[in-house]
């Protein structure tokens, strides 16, 4: 996946709406679309095509799953969306990766964008855009880029696996969904691990600033909570509006996909109450470094205290001091500096002040 730049929204600025731009990172992976044509009896067109030959391949009887791996082909975007009359508006959304989830309805369609998020290898947070266009007899799917994660579906379709061979595309619908939601579960995981990583990093090395990690967990649970919240009443949205080209029998299954987006967003909520208390643990660990600091400084200012004053009064030189010609006058006085400080470390100790 991709890190997204927060530049990429301003590539829409002054554009007329509804016109078409992919507002991604370009890359060098080759553009594909895939055509899935299948019914209860067969599989019978499953391979990349361009978008004129989808188009001619097309059959109504059966379920016909358009798939695009990547978003940098706008050509084709705009021609599958011209054949099957999608409004330019929902086009546009699929191509601007900056979009919040959302949830759109017309006569013949269902349109739900959504983002995949994940964490890679260094804990850093990387989101893909994803959208769905459900019609009677096909869904359009799009993603930013080629990975494994709708494989699964794919593989259950050739191998007649459960029930997608004997449903309809909304059934593919739900299962494409759910298996993004589903993603979100591994997620949810390692931002747990993290968590429990700081907090214990914080207990065992609480001499050790952690304010800019723990800032930046805070930074990633922001953004996936704003993504889970416009997710989460998307698909409250979408089961209310009860749209024609979801069957009433697969409402169940969508009511599934709320779960568990529910139970993310509330696991979310936790986190950013986990990540508050690690914030007042870290300032918490920091006040106590400087009170030691502190304590420490005032422990040798008090042991030197009376030093200074004897010190400062053999220093003032007047000719009426006895204990300046005394022979071993200088001896004394260090003899009582000396015992004065190991009385006073002996005190402090049985005080147990450091």
């Amino acid at each position: 996946m991709l890190r997204r730049k927060p530049k990429s929204v301003t590539q829409k600025v002054g554009q007329i709406p509804g016109s078409l731009q992919y507002t991604g990172v370009k890359r060098e992976e080759k553009p594909g679309i895939r055509l899935l044509q299948y019914d209860e009896k067969e599989v019978l067109l499953n391979k990349e095509l361009v978008y004129p030959d989808i188009l001619q391949n097309l059959q109504p009887q059966k379920v016909n799953w358009i798939h695009f791996f990547t978003l940098d082909q706008v050509e084709a975007v705009e021609k599958i969306g011209e054949h099957f009359d999608i409004h330019s508006l929902m086009l546009e959304d699929t191509l601007n990766v900056e979009h919040l989830p959302k949830v759109e309805f017309s006569e013949d369609h269902v349109f739900l964008t959504l983002k995949i998020l994940s964490l890679d290898n260094q804990n850093q947070l990387e989101q893909e855009h994803a959208s769905f266009i459900l019609g009677d007899d096909y869904l359009i799917s799009f993603k930013e880029q080629r990975g494994e994660l709708l494989k699964p579906i794919r593989l259950r379709i050739e191998n007649n696996v459960g029930k997608v061979r004997k449903k309809r595309a909304d059934y593919l619908f739900y299962l494409l969904v759910d298996a993004i939601v589903d993603n979100y579960f591994v997620l949810i995981e390692k931002l747990r691990t993290l968590l429990e990583d700081m907090e214990d990093s914080l207990i065992e090395n609480s001499s050790e600033n952690y304010i800019y990690e723990i800032h930046h967990i805070k930074k990633q649970i922001l953004t996936i909570r704003k993504y889970i919240v416009a997710l989460r009443e998307s698909i409250f949205n979408l089961i209310n509006e009860e749209p024609k080209q979801i069957f009433e029998s697969n409402y169940k299954y969508l009511r599934d996909v709320q779960d568990h987006v529910n139970f993310v967003f509330d696991s979310i909520e936790t986190f950013r109450e986990d990540q508050k208390t690690l914030m007042e643990l870290n300032m918490s660990n920091m006040s106590n470094r400087m009170n030691q600091v502190m304590k420490t400084l005032t422990v040798v200012a008090s042991i030197f205290i009376p030093l200074t004053f004897i010190a400062g009064i053999y220093g003032m030189n007047f000719k009426n001091m006895p204990e300046l010609d005394y022979q071993y006058g200088y001896f004394i006085v260090w003899g009582i500096m000396l015992v004065l400080t190991a009385l006073m470390v002996w005190y402090m100790k049985r005080k147990k002040w450091f």
